[in-house]
């Protein structure tokens, strides 16, 4: 063993269960770049003891994600250590350097389970792979029947058969379980956790979360969950660490941090957590539940002032080559969307709540034109359109305009901000008006002028997201799709993102499909909300309605997954 001078040592007699399993003490790390020097920790110290779960939260650049990275070794060549240790069961680690034997004793369950699977072994073989990695002398054999243990244990259902499937076969949830296998197969003492359950439905997220703490409970092991989703926190962890700007701001109990925080940082973090509203009166009178949703549809289609009215919307896609891989006949249909019929009033906040594979966003990229449809048509300010013709997408520009879920990824990387905002002003204002609107629109947003001359990598998440929204609303459309736009932020920028928006539908008395998978959100943002799953409407009406007094069982469902300690 080395410690983190680079000396050899060895494993110091202890009492284990006087010695925390993790200790970090006063450990300080700076970032290395031509431009100069910055601290991105400062004097970070904690412990975790054995069979215990400590969530470690804080907004993007807080340095929660640098602390896990440092314990796995898993920093870059330009990041230092200016001072302090990081010890494991009392022995000192190098932040710096990933080739200690010790940290076969440390796995790491990241947030995109796709990236952390190979698409061309099977799920087993990945497994069985990573067992005797962790174990030279076990036999093929041997290592095959703890592939398929540790698959029963972290709840794969019929283990024998899954073990011959490949990741794409799985479900999200599923490949996130396989991939707790793998981490759970070297029999660590310690897994690190960073934003596990980011990627997944609230229910998944839930059963997720559950394993976890069930885990830690039977097998001693201990657990570092780095989050930026105070549910995740409030739901499976025993201690909070939280950061900003790379420096511990507080650190206590879970039900302390949540319920009686020190600190004014954590008490603003705690506010800025859209809470659900289950409390409302009514008892479910307004609520359109029936088994599939029809009445709920009929009902809100009667609204006079409607923007947008789209009927018996449908989406089929037909398996082709890729049949025989994914289980069905060649030339068979898969229904995304089924006869979906609603209505976005004038002015509104419409919203579509659903899980992964519920038709969400194929509906909305519909509307926006993106996607045709199978069958259906819509009316826009009463003028139809057949959203099942490859060209109509040319009849909606200008009039409907999409927010997408990552700023990043729908902003040019390569146009400076200022370009990307005049674009949308050939569909709005025009050359005469171009530099009054594009300067109004930028305080509007709290955007200063100078970032116009920026690029989308030097601007903040919030910033980007703002400048999409500006970008959308330079066009002056009568409708915006908005899909899941806060779901990637913090979230601080997340409320200010949703203020954002209901103020800029009210003042431009504009229509919003707001799509996604938080209710709370959607409780807070939208009048009225519709359920999806597989492709129909399974419930709508008010949203207070809904989530306070829906009788469908599936919209229930989707409440019980919500952290208890944020609803009211």
């Amino acid at each position: 063993m080395m410690n983190s001078l680079g000396t050899a040592m060895t494993k110091p007699v202890t009492d284990n269960d006087a010695v925390p399993l993790v200790e970090v003490s006063n450990l300080s790390l700076r970032h290395r770049s031509k431009s100069g020097q910055s601290m991105i920790l400062s004097d970070v110290s904690f412990t975790l003891d054995r069979g215990k779960i400590l969530g470690i939260i804080g907004e993007s650049g807080a340095g929660k994600s640098t602390i896990g990275n440092a314990i796995l070794g898993l920093l870059p060549p330009d990041i230092e250590q200016v001072s302090g240790t990081i010890a494991i069961d009392g022995m000192a680690l190098a932040p710096l350097d990933s080739d200690f034997a010790r940290r076969r004793r440390i796995s790491a369950v990241f947030q995109d389970h796709t990236a952390s699977l190979d698409p061309l072994m099977t799920v087993g073989a990945q497994i069985t792979e990573t067992v005797r990695a962790h174990n030279a002398n076990s036999s093929s054999a041997d290592a095959r029947l703890r592939s398929l243990e540790l698959l029963g244990r972290v709840g794969i259902p019929d283990p024998e058969r899954r073990y011959g499937h490949f990741p794409h076969q799985f479900s999200g949830g599923q490949r996130q379980r396989a991939v707790i296998a793998m981490a759970l197969a070297g029999s660590p003492d310690l897994i690190i956790a960073d934003e596990p359950t980011s990627a997944l439905d609230a229910t998944v997220q839930k059963q997720i979360l559950a394993l976890l703490r069930r885990l830690v409970d039977e097998t001693g092991i201990s657990i570092i969950i780095v989050t930026h989703d105070m549910g995740v926190v409030a739901d499976v962890t025993d201690r909070v660490l939280v950061m900003h700007s790379g420096k511990v701001v507080e650190e206590n109990d879970t039900a302390s941090v949540i319920d009686k925080p020190v600190e004014d940082y954590t008490r603003d973090l705690l506010a800025a957590v859209p809470r659900l509203r289950l409390n409302s009166e009514g008892a479910g009178e307004n609520s359109h539940y029936s088994p599939r949703g029809e009445e709920a549809a009929a009902a809100m289609r009667g609204a006079s002032n409607a923007s947008l009215v789209a009927e018996g919307i449908g989406k089929s896609f037909v398996a082709s080559k890729l049949s025989s891989v994914v289980g069905r006949g060649r030339g068979s249909a898969r229904f995304a969307l089924s006869e979906i019929s609603l209505t976005l009033p004038r002015g509104e906040i419409t919203g579509i709540v659903g899980e992964s594979g519920s038709g969400k966003t194929t509906f909305g990229r519909i509307i926006a034109g993106l996607e045709t449809a199978s069958t259906g048509t819509i009316l826009l300010e009463g003028r139809p359109y057949d959203v099942t013709r490859p060209g109509h997408r040319s009849g909606l520009l200008g009039q409907v305009q999409m927010i997408f879920q990552d700023p990043a990824v729908s902003l040019n990387p390569t146009m400076r901000i200022g370009e990307a905002l005049r674009e949308s002003l050939r569909f709005g204002a025009g050359d005469d008006g171009e530099k009054h609107s594009l300067d109004a629109m930028m305080e509007r947003l709290g955007l200063p002028l100078g970032l116009l001359a920026r690029y989308p990598h030097q601007l903040s998440g919030g910033q980007k997201q703002r400048v999409c929204i500006a970008r959308a609303l330079l066009a002056r459309p009568q409708i915006i799709v908005a899909d899941e736009p806060t779901s990637a932020l913090d979230v601080s920028v997340q409320a200010q993102i949703i203020e954002l928006l209901r103020e800029t539908v009210l003042s431009q008395k504009l229509s919003m499909l707001f799509i996604s998978h938080d209710l709370a959100v959607v409780q807070q943002l939208c009048r009225s909300v519709f359920i999806f799953r597989d492709g129909r409407i399974e419930d709508s009406g008010p949203c207070d309605d809904v989530f306070s007094n829906s009788r469908n069982p599936y919209t229930r469902s989707l409440i019980d997954a919500r952290p208890r300690r944020f609803m009211h």
